[in-house]
């Protein structure tokens, strides 16, 4: 029974500590209730700190935003560019090659536009012009200068003033081989 009496007067004593009176508990609330008050006044601060810095932050990305849009624009300018001066570069290479085999300026120009933009048949309606042009031009050349006729054996250098004195068989041969120099030497 000694120890019910202990184990009796040890939870009196427990059971007193555990209920403390009104005025410890007085206390304690408001000791709680100004912690509790700190917190509000931390977690308003921290919100507000929050929420300038969430500001802040978005503030900036736009700006970044603003920015990396404004260099993605210049880089696209910038090949765009990039791609006309190639282009251009290309028909230039295109156009002094075409000059160089004999092209005139204009038909060199549109032949080359089309080699660098793939149009194939603008490529071969240009050399067919070319080839034309040349034929002819080569053919009035030839004759006006240093071509020949062979009457026979005879060789004979061809200017207007030679053709005038042609009798009909060598003009006839003009006639068949260069019909624009014969219709030019008739007028």
């Amino acid at each position: 029974m000694e120890n019910e009496l202990v184990k009796t007067e040890g939870a009196t004593e427990q059971t007193e500590e555990k209920t403390p009176d009104t005025a410890d508990l007085e206390a304690r609330i408001k000791q709680l209730e100004a912690e509790n008050g700190k917190l509000r006044q931390a977690n308003t601060n921290a919100s507000a700190d929050a929420s300038k810095w969430k500001k802040q932050y978005q503030e900036k990305l736009s700006e970044e935003d603003r920015k990396k849009e404004q260099q993605e624009e210049q880089e696209a300018a910038l090949r765009q560019e990039l791609e006309t001066l190639k282009a251009e570069r290309n028909v230039a290479n295109h156009k002094s090659q075409l000059l160089s085999i004999g092209f005139d300026d204009e038909l060199a120009q549109a032949v080359a536009v089309s080699i660098n933009s793939g149009d194939q048949e603008g490529l071969f309606d240009g050399l067919r012009k070319f080839i034309v042009a040349h034929d002819k031009q080569l053919k009035e050349n030839a004759f006006r200068t240093n071509q020949t006729l062979q009457p026979g054996n005879v060789q004979k250098a061809v200017t207007k003033e030679q053709f005038d004195k042609m009798d009909y068989k060598e003009r006839l041969s003009v006639y068949n081989e260069h019909p624009d120099l014969y219709k030019e030497y008739t007028k």
